[in-house]
């Protein structure tokens, strides 16, 4: 057994910090700040966390630049296009999606995943049960993150006799067991609001919008069911598939009514609601009230904007002559963080056309936004966002880890943080864990700030390599320098007693006796219930090939703490085991 290089002083498992300058003591006062404004809206904008889960994006290169563009600057991180488009063969041999879904991976790598939609050709025919599961199936194939259902079912799509195809229509059930088989949530809109069905004159509160938009208003009961008709039939549908989660669109379709949208989540457990186009209605009710809501229902309600950009931006809806600016956009993104933040009062809402009313803010507390903004969306759409990207700072200076993080360098290493659950990407903001990485000519370095509650570590101490340190607190590191060979990677793993463990691997094989020559530190401070890692790893351990600016490696970060049942990853690997490279994110060298 080799013997491992690593620094570890019984002062600082007890709680002391020894030896620490002034300049070190700053650096550590800006991590325990960063690691406590982690949890601020502010800081979740600047590192672009947060989700849009209602987009609709032109598939041209000019649009999704300039929606990135408004991305960039509102702090949005990824936006989830549900104007994917259907995976019928179109022309050149390749589907609408295919073409959609590769122009936006290519030109904006990371910042959107693409809902199918369904190509409802052949609806009359005795097969199209048949047809419209294997579209969902090929939609999953092809990397769609989810299905995506317009309100053309109860009001738009007929049958060759001229009867509106029904929500509940049994020829629907397959495709909708299918997105449950495969994991694809639904994002579906049926109805519209309340006032599309009231009368078609000046008088109607959301005249400005039916009068540009003439094929909205449903009123004639003699060419459209009512409007709770279709409310019902959306409610059969999500009972029939419990094993599918349907996201109701723009507040469960019905945000005029928010004790109807609370039972409709009570009932359905099933069921989530997105806020797309819908923050100028809900913002109507007593704030109390919708705070209460979003409260009870934090786990299942999504942020979501309606956010469109095709030759002009449209923001939740527009009229025809609207021309939005970028600054537009910008703005109308400002106003949703406003009202979910704040505590303000009568003002006016982001989107004009909808109502001549002001709206008030709800003020949640952050431990419900985040869950809002970003979390349930990672949960959801765990196997189908993009992998994750860190990168390393270049530095010119080498140091010997110490375990205190005060060199100066680590100032220029941007932080990811380690929340979330490997095995199901549930969130455990509480021992959320940064992570900074830098690189030289000479080495790779890795600094860990892990929270703790208690700490679990195997005793008596052991000087040599101990096997199975997984299964007491420790952070990992699995490295792969191949990009080509993604089963081949070096693991890392450091103890809070500053116990350590490398090997190499080439699944299913592993290399025990190998040894990277790596050095580790640690510090452990008993007051602030934290423990810190510091690591550099020799480049020549890693790779034979002298990296570069721009260089991307595989890797994936973990973190186990026993006391708080958590297994967190940079890249949830969504399985048993943190052995799952084709789930390993990316780190880049700067």
């Amino acid at each position: 057994m080799k013997t491992p290089r690593f620094s570890f002083s019984p002062a600082m498992a007890a709680g002391g910090l020894l030896g620490i300058t002034a300049a070190g003591w700053g650096l550590m006062a800006r991590e325990d700040a960063s690691r406590q404004e982690g949890g601020l809206p502010t800081v979740w904008r600047a590192e672009k966390r947060i989700i849009d889960l209602h987009m609709h994006i032109d598939g041209t290169p000019e649009r999704f630049d300039r929606a990135v563009s408004i991305m960039d600057r509102a702090g949005v991180g990824v936006g989830v296009n549900l104007s994917g488009g259907t995976v019928t063969m179109g022309e050149g041999g390749k589907s609408e999606f295919e073409t959609v879904k590769a122009l936006a991976d290519s030109r904006h790598p990371g910042r959107f995943v693409h809902y199918m939609n369904l190509d409802y050709a052949g609806w009359d025919d005795p097969d199209f049960s048949e047809k419209a599961a294997w579209q969902i199936g090929e939609g999953h194939r092809l990397g769609a993150a989810g299905f995506k259902e317009y309100k053309r079912l109860g009001l738009f799509l007929k049958d060759k006799t001229g009867k509106l195809a029904a929500i509940d229509d049994p020829r629907l059930d397959a495709m909708w067991e299918k997105c449950g088989e495969l994991g694809m949530p639904v994002s579906i809109h049926v109805a519209d609001p309340r006032a599309f069905w009231q009368a078609f004159d000046d008088k109607n509160e959301r005249w400005k919008e039916l009068k540009d938009h003439r094929n909205w208003w449903f009123g004639d009961p003699a060419k459209f069911p009512k409007r709770e008709d279709l409310l019902a039939a959306l409610s059969r549908v999500i009972e029939r598939h419990p094993k599918t989660t349907f996201v109701c669109v723009h507040f469960a379709n019905n945000a005029e009514d928010l004790t109807w949208v609370d039972r409709f989540l009570d009932k359905h457990p099933n069921a989530m609601a997105d806020l797309a186009a819908r923050i100028p209605e809900i913002g109507r009710h007593a704030p109390e009230d919708v705070r209460r809501v979003f409260t009870k229902h934090a786990d299942r309600i999504l942020f979501a904007t309606d956010f469109m950009v095709y030759d002009r931006l449209i923001l939740g809806s527009a009229g025809d002559a609207e021309r939005p600016t970028d600054d537009d956009g910008v703005t109308f993104y400002e106003k949703c963080w406003r009202w979910l933040e704040t505590d303000e009062r009568d003002w006016a809402h982001m989107t004009p056309i909808q109502g001549d009313w002001t709206i008030s803010s709800i003020k949640l507390p952050p431990e419900v936004t985040r869950k809002i903004y970003f979390d349930n969306a990672r949960r959801l759409l765990a196997k189908a966002l993009p992998l994750p990207v860190m990168t390393a700072a270049r530095t010119e200076r080498d140091f010997v880890p110490d375990g205190k993080l005060d060199d100066a360098e680590w100032a220029k290493a941007l932080p990811v943080r380690l929340d979330y659950q490997s095995a199901d990407a549930s969130a455990v903001p509480s021992m959320s864990t940064m992570v900074r990485a830098l690189w030289s000519g000479q080495y790779f370095y890795l600094g860990y700030e892990c929270p703790f509650t208690k700490l679990t570590t195997f005793t008596p101490l052991s000087k040599e390599e101990r096997l199975g340190l997984w299964d007491r607190d420790v952070v990992e590191a699995f490295i792969g320098t191949d990009p080509a060979k993604i089963t081949r990677y070096t693991e890392y793993e450091w103890a809070p007693t500053g116990e350590q463990l490398d090997l190499k691997l080439d699944l299913p094989d592993k290399d025990f006796p190998w040894s990277s020559g790596m050095e580790s530190a640690v510090t452990v401070d008993g007051a602030a219930k934290v423990w810190r890692v510091e690591v550099r790893i020799p480049i020549k351990s890693l790779t034979e090939t002298a990296p570069q600016p721009g260089t991307r490696w595989r890797i994936n970060l973990f973190r186990q703490d026993r006391e708080n049942n958590a297994g967190l990853a940079f890249s949830p690997a969504l399985t048993g085991s943190f052995h799952t490279p084709a789930r390993f994110g990316w780190v880049e060298l700067k």
